[in-house]
């Protein structure tokens, strides 16, 4: 039995549910740390559609006062309600971590309409974050958004089309939906068609029979309307997504005088599997948000670069 507060112990019951008895205390340390807890939203999008997210509240919440907050999502998350998060070393962000921390985190709903993926996520994620601003939750000058392979699409879009963040984070992202249409999912070997027509994508066309559509999806194609600062995570090995998708994106956006970071890592695939690497990756990323949401100094690594010949030899500062 679990919640976003107790630890995943084990316990025992009658057929019933009654009597309920706890047989272990596997994580007594959480208690030496500061925690939050969660509430569920409701709202709608723009097409009148219910959906709800679940809103992570700091640790120390005080009723009536605004906090910086950060969006995570990938499709529907409400499930993730009653989760508990165990902080740990990846490429994503743990909800706990930044509660602690004194940030909301937000986690929306998504529905698609068949061939905007884009717009939808738009629709819906903006929605959610304009609920939690109305609410009273939320400081509206300084909301974080942050997605990862499916959700870094997502997110590479929405910083196209809003000025509502205040700093995107964007890990393996699909970002030229024409280009990618025929790239190679090289985990499996297939090729990308099938997820961008009738998978996850949801385009349900072709780029040959509607060019203009794919175009209107592809966040590449709209860098020049970023106000946002913006960093992209993305392994050079990704086999799912391919690591072009990243780097052509990054470099339009560099063209446009966009205000863009490149992480970019050696050997790693589609998700950071080296722990030096995923320790890497949590410093910077919440140090990037920490700098765009709280007003802490910026490292020398984000102001000023990392020359090629002491990569790797230091850690961020």
């Amino acid at each position: 039995m679990q919640t976003f507060e107790q630890f995943p112990d084990y316990w025992v019951s009658g057929l019933d549910f009654s009597n309920q008895r706890q047989m272990t205390d596997a994580n007594p340390q959480q208690a030496e740390y500061r925690w939050g807890r969660r509430i569920l939203v409701d709202f709608d999008n723009s097409r009148g559609v219910h959906l709800q997210a679940t809103l992570t509240l700091p640790a120390g919440y005080r009723e009536g006062q605004r906090y910086p907050m950060l969006v995570y999502h990938y499709e529907k998350m409400s499930q993730q309600h009653h989760s508990y998060s165990m902080p740990t070393y990846d490429d994503r962000p743990h909800m706990s971590e930044y509660a602690s921390d004194g940030y909301l985190v937000l986690q929306p709903d998504i529905v698609y309409v068949e061939g905007h993926p884009g717009d939808s996520a738009m629709d819906c994620v903006g929605s959610a974050v304009r609920k939690v601003i109305e609410m009273g939750y939320a400081d509206p000058d300084h909301i974080g958004l942050q997605g990862h392979s499916w959700g870094g699409y997502q997110s590479s879009f929405m910083v196209t089309q809003t000025d509502l963040f205040a700093a995107v984070v964007t890990g393996a992202p699909p970002t030229n939906l024409v280009s990618f249409y025929n790239t190679l999912y090289k985990s499996s070997g297939t090729v990308q068609q099938g997820i961008m027509e009738v998978g996850q994508v949801r385009m349900g066309t072709t780029p040959f029979e509607d060019f203009d559509l794919y175009l209107s999806q592809s966040p590449i194609h709209h860098t020049g309307n970023i106000t946002t600062p913006f960093l992209i995570l993305h392994g050079i090995e990704d086999g799912s997504v391919d690591w072009m998708q990243g780097l052509e994106y990054y470099n339009m956006a560099r063209r446009q005088g966009k205000k863009v970071i490149f992480l970019s890592y050696p050997g790693e695939g589609h998700h950071l599997g080296r722990k030096e690497n995923q320790i890497d990756f949590q410093i910077r990323m919440k140090q990037f948000f920490d700098h765009y949401l709280k007003g802490i100094y910026a490292p020398a690594w984000m102001t000023d670069g990392v020359p090629f010949l002491e990569k790797g030899l230091v850690p961020p500062n």
